[in-house]
């Protein structure tokens, strides 16, 4: 490939993950529903069906009006409308260019991380999911069933494609280990004590599991399994962190979401997946 060409797919790839993460604003913004009264999880929100959050010309939650195609543009709409509708100039909440920015940078950091290798198309699947799911979960303290349940799907089905074509079915295997070592512990944590986690972070941790096992699977087992803990004990130090931040800002009895933190490992643990492998030899 030409230097050229290798511009012209990266300034491509941007432009489409710059999209992807206008998409996943509309996702964030339009998925959840706030209820009148806390329905019997104790959760103030539950999830709109998937045909409400795709259907439909965008408008201005607040006064109804259509938003203007050259209010779309990515990062730029945003700054430019000075973070406020052009019509009733209600306040466009803060998170839409940080998404916007964070898929494309994020994606980025995975794709390195990954390499040229086609366990790279699960992997770049997961950034817009686990953005969406940690900015609905720190905003209403919920792990969408709606989303996670169906990206899995899509992982497994992209799992299963990138394994037949590069003939690695242990690929496979590596996806099962990392589920059942990150997805275990937390479901005994909730069956133990289910008011100290909701059930939304261990149907997460399946996802999470999953991509991260089949990502960077070792060939030994013991391996996956080593670099499946390591992403707990990460997400245990960024929710203890953020938890932290949270707390001294909204006082001691605010509620602190454990999703973003889970994500942000899994995440993490996949942009480092290169040095790790190094380091422990996997």
């Amino acid at each position: 490939m030409s230097g050229a060409q290798a511009a012209v797919l990266i300034a491509f790839g941007v432009l489409a993950a710059l999209a992807v993460g206008s998409f996943t604003c509309v996702v964030i913004d339009r998925m959840p529903l706030a209820l009148a009264e806390p329905n019997e999880f104790g959760d103030l929100y539950d999830t709109r069906p998937w045909r409400e959050v795709v259907g439909g010309q965008s408008r201005c939650s607040s006064c109804g009006a259509p938003i203007r195609a050259v209010d779309k543009i990515p990062v730029v709409s945003w700054f430019l409308l000075r973070g406020r509708c052009s019509g009733c100039e209600e306040r466009i909440p803060g998170f839409h260019p940080f998404v916007e920015l964070a898929v494309p940078v994020v994606a980025v950091l995975v794709a390195w991380g990954t390499g040229w290798d086609w366990r790279l198309l699960p992997a770049l699947w997961l950034v817009p999911v686990a953005v969406a799911i940690s900015v609905i979960d720190m905003r209403t303290f919920i792990v969408p069933t709606r989303i996670v349940w169906p990206a899995f799907a899509v992982s497994i089905a992209l799992s299963v494609v990138a394994a037949l074509v590069a003939h690695e079915p242990n690929w496979l295997l590596n996806g099962l280990v990392g589920l059942a070592v990150l997805a275990g512990p937390l479901f005994v944590i909730w069956f133990v004590m289910p008011s100290g986690m909701g059930f939304g972070d261990v149907r997460l941790t399946v996802l999470l599991g999953w991509t991260v096992g089949f990502v960077i699977g070792a060939e030994r087992l013991s391996g996956t399994v080593l670099v499946t803990v390591l992403t707990l004990t990460i997400a245990a130090v960024v929710g203890l962190v953020f938890g932290v931040l949270v707390l001294g800002v909204r006082g001691r009895h605010a509620r602190v979401p454990f999703g973003p933190a889970l994500a942000a490992a899994a995440l993490i643990v996949i942009a480092l997946a290169e040095p790790i492998r190094s380091a422990f030899d996997l």
